[in-house]
């Protein structure tokens, strides 16, 4: 029975562009494992004779129409934030990631 490997974690990780420790590619590989055991536990329940539930809402998409209206001017909006590129037309914001 297949359950994941370090090497498994650490590929996840690069495709991700993580940059994982040691021991956060034991912890993730514990975890992971874990998780594929319960979901083998899960599909090993049978299920056979449970019906397909049906919706008690309309399943017709509600769609409304399209309203084209102006929008604020570049420069104004420039103007007010605290921290912006005017010459890109660009605003700045703090960096969330690695930073």
């Amino acid at each position: 029975m297949p359950t994941f490997t370090r090497d498994d974690v650490q590929r996840l990780a690069s495709l991700a562009r993580l940059e994982l420790s040691t021991e956060e590619t034991v912890l993730f590989t514990r975890q992971l494992a874990d998780v594929l055991e319960f979901v083998r536990q899960i599909q090993a329940v049978d299920t056979s004779s449970v019906h397909a539930p049906s919706s008690a809402v309309d399943s017709t998409p509600t769609l409304r129409a399209d309203h084209v209206l102006p929008s604020l001017e570049r420069a104004e909006v420039l103007a007010a934030s605290p921290a912006a590129d005017a010459a890109a037309g660009l605003f700045k914001v703090p960096r969330v990631l690695n930073g």
